[in-house]
Order: structure tokens, then C-alpha cells, then sequence
């Protein structure tokens, strides 16, 4: 076979390989919803739509947040939720929009989004926006149902005007916008108890919306999940790094864990990369306690501690909390960390509780847990933690997040008071640093172990 011909079959098989690849990414393309595989926080973001109609995705940058926001819209524009869909469904088509900072963020970044989860059969007409070269104005999308669903692509440079009108169910904003259009836009779904889907990065700092979400209490429609880089599982520690080093010092709080800016607001203005350090497995010679915060509607929460007392540093070894659970039930979770470990508590817990008569601390002694009274000195004890925080002896093992969230937006509110909402691991640390250390103890051996146990329900 001469070498014409070799090169000829060669070339044959290289256009048919381009023609496969082409035909793959049009596959993907045109059933990209059908393949779109939600990781933990973005899941978290859409089960949180079953019972808040406001929703916050706060994340740093190329975590997902925008992905997440795009998905479930077209979900509920055209029916197709995914098998074991936990967030909340819509039976029938739709009215939505979708709006960013600008016109060209909104067709460069949205628009492209969308038509790539958009099935292309079920796309039935596209509108163009006059004098905006590749903009779309609106789209039509048939439902699964057999009506047809409409969506909106607007930007906020178009003012707080544009988006007055007639009601929606979903609306999807990329990037903060100024209040006054998040407002609007909400009035546009109570008519219809839509939902309202926040993507966003904070390099706003800590605003007012942002705060309307961050202080929202329980039961109030609103909901904030927040991502890192660590939670985004495409982000290599390569490409973590080398964004890292291209980012501006002010900027790489909001940009990497999606923090707002809060400057003296902050309690604890102290970079999580100098606080936190690898697990590893705890010498049987650091001593051990644990802080405790009493809670019911707000989270039981529960910080454990190791002490390395020739260096002066406590490592927070484990974190817990749970909401609405008994005495009987946190206490299982102490013993399997060590019934040998001493607690210090809230000192609400003395007080007696309604229904008996008893106290919180005399329930937990009862179920095998020993606690002591901590000291609620709340700013001599908050300057002490930070303290440690600033001189690098207080360490957090970094894979303790929930303990990392409520770090990074621990604060005060402008007349400078602590704000009392998603703090309490906060407050079992500071019972732990104050009152925690003189009681830790080391690990015992197996024989004091069986020794102490023997002796405790001898009592």
C-alpha cells in the first residue's frame, strides 16, 4: 500500500474522529440538564427551596453558584426534575427571568448558560433584544405538561423600572443587585409564591441584602448556603493555588470563601488559612475538654478540644450540633467522643427548666455527662479567643466547616453587639478557652478507664 494511500485512511479516520467529537459535545450540549450532577453545597441550595422561597447562594468565585441558579430554573421551566428531585416543583409551566450586572454579563454569562441546559427540542422562540448585538430578550420553552413556559433575561444597568410588571414564579439573580431591585423582583413573586434564587459572590461587602439574609431567625423564608473553594470539587489544589496568588489581598476572602468584606464588623479578623491545620491523630498526653451550648429551637452545639500544654495551644478536635433533640440524645454523641472528657456549659443550663422543675445539667448527669459551669463573661472572654487566634494558639482542624461558617461571618451589628444568629459553636469555643482548660484532661489508660467507669455507676 503506497504512503498516498496511508496518508489518505489516516486522513479519513481523522475526519471521522472530529465528526464523532463534534456529535458527542452536541449530545452533551442538547441534554446537558439530564447530566448536570449537583455537588454537596449546590445540592444544599436546592433542597433548601422546599421550605424558603428566598434563597442565597453565597460563594466564592467558580464554585458553582451561578450552574446551580441556571439548572434548577430550567428545571421549572420545562418539568424536567431529575429522579429524587428534593426541592421545590412547580405542576405547570412557568414565568421567569433571569438578570445580571450588565447587559453583556447577562448575555455572555447567563444567556449561554441557559440555552445549554435548555433541551433544543423544546425550545420553541427566541426574541432578540433590539440594539443589543446577540442579546436575548425572551425565550419560549414547552413544558413538559404541554403548555409553555416563558423566560426573561433582563440585566440591573436597565434600573429598578424594568423589572415592575406582572408576576413571576422564578427569578434567578446572578450578582448582588442594589436593594431596590431585589425588592422589586420579590414583589413580583408573592402573587404568585414564587421563588427568588441569589447567586452570588460578596465583593459588595456585608450590605444591607446581604445582612437581610445572614441575620434572617428560623422560620422566616429565607435561606444562605455558602461555598468554598475546598467545596467545589473541579477546583484542583493547583487551580486553587494559582487563583490564590492572582487575586487581590482585599478581595480573597469574598472570591475564595465567598466571606462579605466586614472590617471591623468582624469578631475574629483573623485569615482562616493562619488558624487552620491538617487533622492528625491527638497524643494521649493533650488534655481534653469540651464547651457546650444549650439549645432547642437554635442548635445544642458542642466544640471538643485538645490541649498541648508545653506549647500553650488548643487544637478544636470535633464539632457537633444538632436542633430539637433531648438531653438523652446530645449525650450519646459526648460518650462516643470519651466519657472521660470534661465539659464546661452554658450557665443558662442552671435554670429550671418549666414542665419538672429540673435543670438542663442535672439531666445531662443523669444520662452519665458531668458538666461545670463555664464563665459567660462575654467581651473578656471573646478578647481571650482572639487573642490565641492572633498568636496562633488556638488551632482548628481544617476539615471542622460547620465550625469555619460561623468564623467567617462572626460579627457585631452597628451599635457594635454581637449578633445572635448562627454563633453557637462560636459561644462553645469561648466556654472552652476560658473555663475548659483548667478542668482538661489527658486520655486515661484502658485499666483507669474500666477503674472510672465502675465507679461512676457505682454512685
Amino acid at each position: 500500500m503506497s504512503n498516498l494511500t496511508n496518508q489518505n485512511l489516516l486522513l479519513d479516520l481523522k475526519v471521522q474522529e472530529c465528526d464523532l467529537l463534534r456529535h458527542k459535545r452536541s449530545l452533551l450540549k442538547a441534554e446537558a440538564l439530564k447530566y448536570y450532577r449537583p455537588h454537596a453545597k449546590q445540592q444544599a441550595f436546592h433542597v433548601a427551596g422546599h421550605n424558603a422561597p428566598e434563597r442565597l447562594f453565597l460563594a466564592g468565585n467558580r464554585c458553582g453558584k451561578t450552574l446551580a441558579g441556571a439548572a434548577e430554573t430550567v428545571m421549572h421551566l420545562t418539568g424536567l426534575y431529575p429522579e429524587g428531585w428534593c426541592g421545590v416543583q412547580f405542576d405547570g409551566p412557568i414565568e421567569a427571568w433571569a438578570a445580571s450586572v450588565t447587559t453583556e454579563a447577562t448575555r455572555d454569562i447567563l444567556q449561554p448558560l441557559y440555552l445549554s441546559f435548555i433541551p433544543p427540542e423544546r425550545l420553541l422562540k427566541t426574541v432578540l433584544r433590539r440594539g443589543v448585538g446577540g442579546a436575548v430578550d425572551q425565550l419560549s420553552i414547552q413544558h413538559v405538561s404541554g403548555g409553555i413556559s416563558t423566560l426573561g433575561f433582563k440585566s440591573y444597568d436597565q434600573g429598578r423600572e424594568k423589572f415592575q410588571g406582572t408576576a413571576r414564579h422564578v427569578i434567578h439573580l446572578d450578582e448582588e443587585p442594589e436593594i431596590g431591585i431585589y425588592e422589586e423582583c420579590l414583589l413580583r413573586t408573592l402573587t404568585v409564591q414564587g421563588h427568588m434564587l441569589l447567586t452570588m459572590t460578596p465583593l459588595l461587602g456585608m450590605t444591607s441584602l446581604c445582612q437581610s439574609f445572614l441575620q434572617a431567625e428560623a422560620g422566616s423564608g429565607k435561606a444562605v448556603v455558602q461555598a468554598t473553594w475546598a467545596d467545589a470539587p473541579h477546583l484542583s489544589a493547583a487551580d486553587q493555588s494559582r487563583l490564590q496568588h492572582s487575586l487581590r489581598p482585599g478581595e480573597l476572602e469574598a472570591r475564595m470563601n465567598g466571606v462579605p468584606s466586614i472590617g471591623s464588623g468582624r469578631i475574629y479578623p483573623v485569615k482562616e488559612t493562619e488558624v487552620t491545620v491538617p487533622r492528625f491523630a491527638v497524643p494521649d498526653y493533650y488534655k481534653q475538654a469540651f464547651g457546650i451550648d444549650f439549645g432547642w429551637t437554635n442548635p445544642t452545639a458542642i466544640v471538643w478540644g485538645a490541649y498541648d500544654h508545653d506549647q500553650d495551644v488548643i487544637y478544636l478536635t470535633d464539632v457537633y450540633q444538632r436542633s430539637q433533640m433531648a438531653p438523652a440524645e446530645h449525650a450519646q454523641r459526648i460518650h462516643q467522643a470519651g466519657e472521660w472528657i470534661p465539659g464546661v456549659c452554658d450557665p443558662s443550663g442552671q435554670s429550671a427548666h418549666q414542665a419538672d422543675g429540673q435543670n438542663l445539667i442535672e439531666m445531662y448527669r443523669q444520662h452519665g455527662v458531668s458538666l461545670t459551669l463555664a464563665d459567660n463573661s462575654v467581651e473578656s472572654g471573646l478578647m481571650q479567643v482572639l487573642e490565641r487566634l492572633q498568636t496562633g494558639r488556638l488551632k482548628v482542624f481544617e476539615d471542622l466547616t460547620p465550625w469555619l461558617e460561623e468564623f467567617r461571618l462572626y460579627r457585631r451589628n452597628a451599635q457594635g453587639r454581637v449578633v445572635k444568629t448562627h454563633d453557637h459553636l462560636m459561644d462553645a469555643t469561648r466556654y472552652l478557652v476560658v473555663s475548659g482548660l483548667t478542668l482538661a484532661k489527658p486520655k486515661p489508660s484502658g485499666r483507669q478507664l474500666q477503674r472510672a467507669a465502675a465507679e461512676w455507676w457505682a454512685v
